[in-house]
């Protein structure tokens, strides 16, 4: 079989922080079948590349090179709102990515192709779809994209022009499949499936010294407002209150450092707040591994929107560790209150703090920490790469369908 993936989130490379679930996913499935990405190109990047087993091709979308600036930042969308230049870049980005898409869907055949985010790789893919060779085409959903066309005054007519022309839909989490549903105004029967984690590198690492002297919580992703990492500070005073000593470590970045920092250092927490930058795979390990607690406090953002499912989730839970999150979108499908974590509130700093509180003063935390090690099992790019291949199969296949996982 051989899989085509078109996205805008993919790594410049590896060893850094930047977000890599869509390589990841590639990865995990080029262990099956043969996988291309096609990603957008950056200053200094190779048109084409192996990135691990993985065949990478980049295309440009502005003149010159070195001014390309809409991808690679936080998010598009991110960018578009920081610098006019990516906004200039948008028509030109889509018009890139769809010129690209045709040429290597016209010289190459592949069986599946997988795009991630309906808008613009789902929008290049539909129209692409006009001049190449038969393909079936899968969508993955993750958020951002289905809030952005929910917004656009034609957001609509796009939504159901891209999904006339999909045969299956992945969503991130049940808030976003269900935003899609209303934007199209039927059933898309997406199937609920959260990124993945490398659950053995999550599990087995070693654990850093903490740096403060009752333990820490630990946060980890961007620095953005849908993270709801405000809420967190609001409520580590009276977590503090219970258990002198706690501190609280950010790794992360975005454009919200400042605040943030200015946040913590209004509400008396310098000393018991720690911004430690990016970090990579195997340094958030350790993190993990040293942790009392790692906290998700997503919200519905001032713009409406959320997340699908955070993988930090799933990569805390591998590694063992106690999770409290919001009860918002994809969350609430992998975290059962008081089961293999803690939900609480959106926006709500009380409810956090009680939520934090009663997680670590849990005399069965032990259990609570293999429940979230045998979730995260369910989520291991291995058996996620299965679930996809396994759809992929059926539409291929209908009558015949291999079952994989």
């Amino acid at each position: 079989m051989r899989i085509l993936i078109p996205t805008s989130t993919f790594p410049l490379e590896l060893q850094g922080g930047w977000r890599r679930f869509v390589y990841d996913l590639a990865a995990a499935l080029a262990k099956k079948a043969e996988v291309t990405v096609l990603a957008p190109g950056a200053p200094g990047a190779s048109a084409r590349e192996m990135m691990g087993p993985v065949d990478v091709r980049r295309f440009s979308y502005f003149w010159p090179k070195s001014k390309q600036c809409l991808a690679y930042g936080t998010s598009m969308v991110d960018s578009m709102r920081e610098s006019a230049w990516a906004k200039v870049q948008v028509p030109t980005f889509l018009l890139a990515q769809t010129r690209a898409l045709q040429s290597l869907l016209s010289r190459e055949h592949f069986d599946v192709v997988n795009s991630h985010w309906m808008v613009p790789q789902g929008l290049s893919v539909a129209m692409a779809s006009y001049v190449s060779k038969p393909f079936k085409h899968v969508l993955s959903i993750h958020a951002g994209d289905v809030y952005l066309l929910n917004k656009l005054p034609q957001g609509k007519k796009l939504a159901k022009f891209i999904m006339k022309r999909t045969d299956a839909v992945f969503a991130d989490g049940s808030h976003v499949r269900d935003t899609l549903d209303r934007l199209v105004g039927a059933p898309s029967n997406g199937i609920l499936q959260p990124m993945g984690a490398h659950v053995e590198l999550f599990r087995n690492a070693k654990a850093i010294e903490s740096p403060f002297p009752g333990g820490f919580l630990l946060f980890f992703g961007r620095f953005a407002e849908k993270k709801g990492i405000t809420y967190l500070l609001q409520a580590m005073p009276r977590v503090i209150e219970q258990f002198p000593g706690m501190g609280l470590i950010l790794i992360g970045y975005g454009t919200l450092e400042a605040a943030l920092r200015a946040e913590a250092q209004a509400l008396g927490l310098s000393e018991s707040v720690k911004f430690v930058g990016a970090k990579n795979h195997t340094e958030i390990c350790e993190y993990l591994h040293a942790c009392r607690l790692a906290v998700v406090p997503s919200i519905i953002d001032s713009r409406g929107e959320t997340e699908g499912m955070p993988t930090v989730v799933i990569e805390a839970m591998a590694a063992g560790v106690p999770v409290v999150g919001s009860n918002v979108n994809g969350i609430p499908d992998v975290i059962s209150d008081r089961v293999n974590g803690w939900l609480c509130r959106e926006k709500d700093p009380v409810d956090l703090a009680e939520k934090i509180v009663a997680a670590l003063s849990d005399p069965n935390a032990e259990q609570f920490r293999q429940r979230a090690r045998e979730t995260a099992a369910h989520h291991d790019w291995a058996q996620v790469a299965d679930r996809y291949l396994e759809v992929f199969e059926r539409l291929l296949h209908p009558r015949g369908a291999s079952k994989q996982g």
